[in-house]
């Protein structure tokens, strides 16, 4: 009788250690499963970001000097303008219709329905100086604001802060510039790293 209730016992471990091993299977495929879920996340994630939020751009050129540098990578909010009305002295970032694989950044000035002219070195709006709050040198090239220009319901004025180095709303190429091909605003320096900061 003893003989049988040990060879009892005996059997009666082996399933145990069956479930043990299971059960530490199921921890594994658990724990791998998770993070393969979380890196999943973390990719939509990024990529709903970049897609409908934010994007890096890389300024290119001096027609922004004084604020941004040629080379400097900056920040674009993409749902700002979702929001928020565009308001003048924004800087924004836009791309023309026939070009919208390249991104230009400049300066709002002149807003939707205002008449913008540029005599004798300063811009008018409206008939009245805008002033030298951000514009501080004389403009020597009024291009085609030398006569006004009337801005419709969604069209913005837009020029370089270096206004003298800059190809903007004053030239036939670019002109005025709608809502539509607005992508954002311009709210942040990140690299290079000393320049890196908020935008005024």
């Amino acid at each position: 009788m003893r003989a049988k209730m040990l060879e009892i016992k005996t059997k009666g471990k082996k399933p145990a250690k069956k479930t043990k091993n299971r059960t530490g299977f199921k921890r594994i495929f658990s724990g791998a499963f998770n993070w393969l879920l979380l890196i999943f996340v973390a990719i939509v994630a990024g990529y709903s970001l970049v897609t409908f939020c934010v994007q890096t751009i890389t300024v290119i050129g001096p027609s922004m000097n004084g604020t941004l540098a040629d080379g400097q990578v900056v920040f674009v909010n993409k749902l700002y303008y979702k929001f928020n009305d565009v308001e003048r002295y924004d800087i924004v970032a836009f791309s023309l219709v026939e070009s919208n694989d390249y991104y230009d950044i400049k300066r709002v000035i002149g807003l939707p329905g205002e008449t913008i002219s540029i005599k004798e070195g300063m811009v008018y709006i409206n008939n009245q100086p805008l002033g030298t709050s951000v514009i501080e040198e004389k403009i020597l090239t009024a291009g085609i604001a030398k006569n006004e220009i009337k801005l419709g319901a969604n069209e913005y004025f837009l020029l370089g802060d270096n206004v003298n180095n800059s190809e903007d709303s004053r030239y036939t190429n670019i002109g005025n510039v709608s809502s539509a091909e607005i992508l954002g605003k311009v709210f942040y320096i990140w690299s290079p790293k000393e320049s890196r900061g908020k935008l005024k």
